[in-house]
């Protein structure tokens, strides 16, 4: 009965998803050219441009058609092309769920390959290959060393997609043992691997990593921020693969903001994709995320369902990657159900895969830990051999030596002791000194509270209220000029409580990090761009080292940055402003602008502009610099802690 009705609700999905075709314009033009092409050599290109679709094809059709383009490949005794139809078949047997037939496939290509060794585009694809393969099996150190391989052969091929893939390799196989800082470390550098968006948005699956990073640490507007973008990018490009991702981690992330009912939808399309595509990995996968739409949304008799149908096909196609998810999602419905006897027998089952999948990963870590200290223990023992042999050698100059630096030491005794007088006077007062300034950062740290707390009972209650009082007048009868008095009126107490907003966002943090700030910048940016639907504004982050700014220097960092954009968006007759914010030993924060630059009086002073002279006192009470870059192409303003 189960069965029956998880299948219902299956082709329920389905059928009332049409938004997306299985096939993509791109595959259906390719179709029809090689049903007219003549020649066998005409075919072998286009059948290997249609395995280049493996994303969005389904296995069995990726198979044959790899199969039928080996046949060719032998016809024409190309080599190279008969290596890549393997390729695509190795790609299309993981598909379907035959992991170990990919992998035999996978290493007798690169075998053949290594010998020759001078296709590395074609190695590291076949070592993502592997990739891919390992972390089905929940082999994800195996995985790791495959993306490091895909790493060195990108770029001795100079192919910048590949080194991105073998970066976003190594950030998913940590965000799936749950390492999100060090998962998120290596998404952000495949991201910035190229130098521009319009290549980024081809890659469309990485956006989508990087916004299930930001939702496991607890960043949701940054999560929002990338899922749309790779929702947006994925059917721009007919990235059926990509699309189906995006949308499965959309609907995770509505429900996990509590915006459940806008989280059916893309599971619908998500489902239908993924059934399109035929991919069983990522079918149970969709599976699970839909019974745990079930879960939280009072309906844990279909969460059972679907997510036990999930667990069977699972173990009919081996896909253990995916048991530690079904389980924790069935235990989340038992949980909604009520049903705690089944509750606790799915938490004893996870428990005991989290044990496993623990020991899979670490056994091999600690074979090689083994053999690294097999191999030191015989060089030491060589070393200790040696040792014994110049013992007695060492002996004598050893006593002698000591006998010196015993001497030494009893001369050296009696200065220690009165330097050690000096400096223990000395940090006594050094002591007395910081309790004296531990003092009055206590007191400047209550007073900053207490002036917190007064501007939001007091000022922002007001402003609050004068806005809220404002929305429900009904101006009668009134000119012209005092409609503009009113919509100006208004306008300004809005402002002012955004201002405040943010004084006592900052008013309230001892310390902010880089990111914190970014964060706070993209829900500003989120707040004016409906005003302004003709800019595009775009934030990029290449944050290594998220340095800490007191309260006063991220106050101060904000304002420069909410300054420069309001700027842009206002005078630069531009329809594209970027803000970079990047730091590793130092911090850097450019705001660039496609417009028509600033005039040379304006920035040499001559001319006042109030709004440059603010920033430039702001950077200078903090001791940063501040720079101005304008050619009559855009203007660039750069910020840096040095």
């Amino acid at each position: 009965m189960k069965q029956k009705l998880c299948l219902f609700f299956l082709a329920l999905f389905i059928l009332s998803c049409g938004r997306m075709n299985a096939q993509t314009q791109t595959i259906e033009d390719l179709k029809t050219r090689f049903r007219s092409a003549s020649s066998d050599n005409q075919k072998l290109l286009l059948l290997l441009s249609l395995c280049e679709q493996a994303h969005n094809l389904h296995a069995d059709t990726l198979l044959k058609y790899a199969r039928i383009t080996e046949q060719i490949a032998d016809k024409l005794a190309n080599t190279t092309a008969k290596l890549k139809a393997e390729y695509y078949e190795a790609y299309g047997l993981t598909n379907n769920g035959s992991i170990d037939s990919a992998l035999a496939i996978a290493d007798k290509c690169l075998q053949k390959l290594e010998k020759e060794g001078n296709d590395y585009a074609l190695m590291a694809a076949l070592y993502n290959q592997k990739g891919r393969c390992f972390m089905r099996k929940n082999q994800y150190s195996d995985a790791i060393e495959m993306g490091y391989k895909v790493i060195s052969d990108g770029e001795k091929s100079r192919d910048t997609l590949l080194q991105m893939r073998g970066k976003t390799l190594i950030g998913w196989a940590n965000l799936e043992m749950g390492r999100n800082e060090e998962a998120l470390q290596w998404h952000l550098l495949a991201l910035n691997t190229p130098d521009n968006e319009e290549f980024r948005s081809k890659y469309c699956i990485l956006f989508a990593n990087i916004a299930l990073n930001y939702n496991g640490m607890g960043k949701t507007d940054s999560a929002f921020y990338y899922i749309e973008k790779a929702v947006r990018y994925s059917r721009i490009h007919e990235d059926l693969f990509a699309l189906s991702n995006s949308l499965a981690i959309q609907a995770q992330l509505y429900v996990r903001s509590g915006q459940a009912s806008l989280a059916e939808a893309p599971l619908r399309e998500t489902v239908s994709i993924r059934k399109q595509i035929g991919d069983p990995f990522y079918i149970v996968s969709d599976m699970a995320q839909l019974g745990l739409y079930y879960a939280n949304n009072n309906q844990p008799e279909k969460g059972i369902a679907i997510t036990t149908e999930g667990i069977e096909i699972a173990r009919k196609f081996n896909i253990e990657a995916k048991y530690l998810f079904l389980y924790s999602t069935l235990a989340e419905n038992y949980k909604a159900l009520g049903d705690k006897t089944k509750y606790a027998e799915i938490l004893e089952k996870i428990v005991s895969l989290k044990d496993s999948i623990y020991q899979k990963n670490s056994a091999k870590a600690i074979a090689e830990m083994q053999t690294k200290y097999e191999l030191q223990k015989k060089e030491n023992t060589i070393i200790q051999q040696k040792f014994d042999l110049n013992r007695k050698n060492y002996f004598f100059y050893g006593s002698l030596l000591l006998t010196i630096i015993v001497l030494a030491a009893a001369s050296l005794i009696f200065r220690n002791y009165r330097k050690r007088q000096k400096i223990e006077l000395a940090r006594l007062r050094e002591d007395e000194k910081r309790s004296a300034q531990q003092a009055v950062r206590e007191a400047e740290e209550n007073e900053r509270r207490r002036i917190a707390a007064d501007l939001h009972d007091n000022l922002g209650a007001y402003a609050a209220s004068m806005a809220s009082n404002l929305d429900i007048i009904e101006l009668q009868q009134t000119s012209d000029k005092e409609k503009d008095a009113f919509r100006e009126l208004r306008n300004n107490s809005q402002a002012i409580i955004s201002q405040l907003n943010d004084t006592i966002w900052v008013l309230k943090k001892d310390e902010l990090s880089l990111t914190a700030i970014s964060d706070r910048v993209k829900v500003f940016i989120n707040r004016i761009q409906p005003s302004y639907p003709h800019i595009k504004i775009e934030v990029f982050e290449s944050i290594d080292n998220d340095q800490e700014l007191s309260s006063s220097e991220a106050f101060h960092l904000y304002r420069i940055i909410q300054e420069a954009i309001n700027n842009a968006v206002k005078h630069s007759r531009g329809s594209k402003i970027i803000v970079k914010i990047s730091s590793t030993t130092n911090w850097i924060v450019t705001i660039t602008d496609n417009g028509t630059g600033i005039p040379g009086e304006i920035l040499s002073g001559v001319k006042n502009s109030n709004g440059i002279e603010n920033m430039k006192k702001r950077c200078g009470a903090e001791g940063w610099r501040i720079e101005w870059l304008s050619t009559g192409m855009g203007t660039t303003l750069m910020i840096s802690s040095t």
